[in-house]
């Protein structure tokens, strides 16, 4: 019986491909734990036209990312003010929070689960980097400086 797989199913194959399997196993297994469909012509057109679908909305996620980017690269560095010690430790820390907050003032809106910051919350004066994600595999670098407030 001819099936195309709804889900990737290890032995079998991957998403979307067109497999052949025994009768029994596709009507006592696969069908009822909606892994698979039949493979008739008009499930074929309407699983290609989905996948062409998914296709053109990654691509517009990917073209608006790499928008994201350019914008976020025009800006040179982000100053954060904080107060520190006299050993260049600030009070507190810097975290994700205060760099949307700082983008937000320079026009520009993140989300939360874009920002990383690989050595964890930024706790030094000086300048640190932090890694900007809008989409899987696309990122950029962001210059932070953390700069002395006390009067």
């Amino acid at each position: 019986m001819k099936v195309i797989l709804l889900v990737t199913i290890k032995k079998l194959g991957k998403s979307g491909q067109l497999i052949h399997v025994k009768n029994g196993y596709a009507r006592n297994y696969l069908i009822p734990k909606e892994k698979v469909i039949l493979a008739t012509n008009k499930n074929i057109k309407k699983f290609e036209n989905s996948i062409l679908n998914l296709e053109k909305q990654q691509n517009e996620k990917i073209l608006e990312a790499n928008v994201r980017i350019k914008k976020i690269q025009s800006i040179k560095s982000i100053i954060i003010y904080k107060k520190s010690s006299e050993k260049k430790k600030i009070f507190g820390s810097v975290g994700v929070s205060d760099i949307i907050k700082s983008l937000a003032l320079q026009g520009i809106f993140v989300k939360k689960q874009e920002i990383k910051l690989p050595n964890g919350l930024l706790r030094y004066l000086g300048e640190h980097t932090v890694i900007f994600s809008p989409y899987k595999g696309i990122c950029t670098n962001i210059s932070i400086s953390i700069i002395n407030s006390n009067s």
